[in-house]
């Protein structure tokens, strides 16, 4: 891991992006994501867009993910609004 959750967001996903994508990359720092996703090149080992690529996930598959849970997934529906988890998946 080359990345913790307290560090800052890249600027990569911060400049030239929506506001939903914003609010994701910053959702995934709060909330500690990174800690096993990367989010571009740095954090953990576990690449959210590679995931969504390997089993073709729609956001509605992806969101219930987050939410359930499953896995090595952890169930993050009492840590998440409904808002930041559709953030969050933006971002991915």
């Amino acid at each position: 891991m080359n990345a913790w959750s307290g560090d800052p967001v890249p600027e990569q996903f911060l400049h030239g992006r929506t506001a939903l994508e914003r609010q994701g990359a910053l959702v995934s720092r709060s909330k500690q994501c990174r800690n096993c996703h990367s989010l571009g090149d740095l954090g953990g080992q576990e690449d959210p867009r590679s995931q969504r690529c390997r089993c073709g996930s729609t956001q509605d598959q992806l969101i219930r993910q987050v939410i359930q849970g499953g896995g090595n997934m952890l169930r993050l529906r009492k840590n998440l609004s409904p808002a930041e988890t559709t953030a969050l998946v933006c971002v991915s």
